[in-house]
């Protein structure tokens, strides 16, 4: 299933090594919080949480909208194209829906996916990401890491992601200001 899961991302033109961290984090955070989950309903969430932001979908959303709402709104028939049930297609699409929601959904693979999502965006990982976006315009760059350190940890509530999270933060910090202080705000 995973390699159906990994062609069907490429297709759609999305960030399968985000997705692999992501259902890895999952499952870490997982174990570390002793959480139980469908591990059928936490992979297809961990790979499809982010469709509606891939390059196949451009054009269904024009301009500004929210990604993790509108990818709720694709998991329905992206998942049962693999035969999902009703009710694990309900528990995909809160997952999916509320990957960026603090405080929303109940499941643990909605939690799970939160959290494990939140993680991987910070670090180094979100300065990689955020300037390879803004390659020709460093201010962009700057902005966008400086908006996710703020936004992604505030999503983060299980204690073992924190912990993961924490360090990553603390990188992404450093590296921000010392950013700033070889760039003496020449962009």
């Amino acid at each position: 299933m995973l390699s159906r899961f990994e062609a069907h991302i490429k297709r759609l033109g999305g960030n399968l090594t985000h997705c692999k961290r992501v259902l890895l984090l999952s499952k870490l955070i997982a174990e570390k919080e002793n959480l139980a989950y469908d591990d059928d309903v936490l992979t297809f969430a961990a790979y499809f949480h982010d469709a509606a932001a891939y390059p196949f979908y451009k054009d269904r959303f024009p301009g500004a909208f929210d990604h993790a709402l509108e990818s709720g709104k694709l998991v329905p028939e992206l998942a049962a194209e693999y035969a999902y049930d009703e009710d694990r297609i309900k528990a995909i699409t809160e997952a999916v829906a509320y990957h960026d929601k603090a405080g929303k959904g109940s499941r643990n693979e909605t939690r799970l996916i939160r959290n494990a999502d939140g993680v991987d965006y910070l670090g180094y990982m979100a300065a990689a990401r955020d300037f390879s976006k803004f390659p020709n315009d460093f201010g962009k760059a700057l902005a966008a890491l400086k908006k996710r350190k703020d936004q992604f940890f505030t999503i983060i509530d299980l204690p073992y992601a924190i912990e993961l999270a924490k360090p990553r933060v603390g990188e992404l910090e450093r590296f921000i200001i010392r950013f700033e202080e070889e760039c003496y705000d020449i962009f």
